[in-house]
């Protein structure tokens, strides 16, 4: 199950429509559900105010499937404690800047494969040049 399968999982749960959600977290008109049908990702930043505006969901289940899908003695209302809500959203921002770093571990992943790529087409071009430049000799001498 995706991450965006999970929003929808909750979002159902929580008996909040596809626009209302779209509007609480920032989404524009229609691009939750587009985003859900066509398979896609989301981006760090609705992450974010999903978590913000949802307080009760629980960060690991959202993002990675593990764990139960509400917080544990959480209910759908914010708690009173200011030491919970500064735990919950370190809690929160840990889990999204541990998110954010394997997003750029894969891009630097992607980023070391084309700098493989192009030195390869680089070899192949120098290789290209030197039988063309043998070539014209050869054509120089057989005339």
């Amino acid at each position: 199950m995706t991450t965006l399968q999970r929003i929808k999982q909750f979002t159902d749960f929580k008996g909040v429509t596809n626009q209302a959600f779209e509007k609480s977290v920032g989404f524009s008109n229609g691009a939750f559900a587009s985003q859900l049908k066509n398979n896609r990702t989301i981006g760090i930043d609705k992450l974010e105010n999903i978590l913000r505006v949802y307080p009760d969901v629980n960060p690991s289940w959202l993002l990675t499937g593990e764990g139960e899908m509400l917080k544990k003695g959480e209910s759908s209302e914010k708690t009173s404690s200011n030491v919970a809500d500064e735990t919950r959203y370190s809690n929160n921002n840990d889990i999204l800047i541990a998110t954010q770093q394997k997003l750029i571990d894969l891009q630097d992943k992607t980023i070391t494969r084309l700098e493989q790529s192009i030195d390869c087409f680089k070899n192949k071009i120098r290789t290209l040049k030197l039988e063309n430049t043998n070539l014209k000799k050869t054509q120089h001498l057989d005339n």
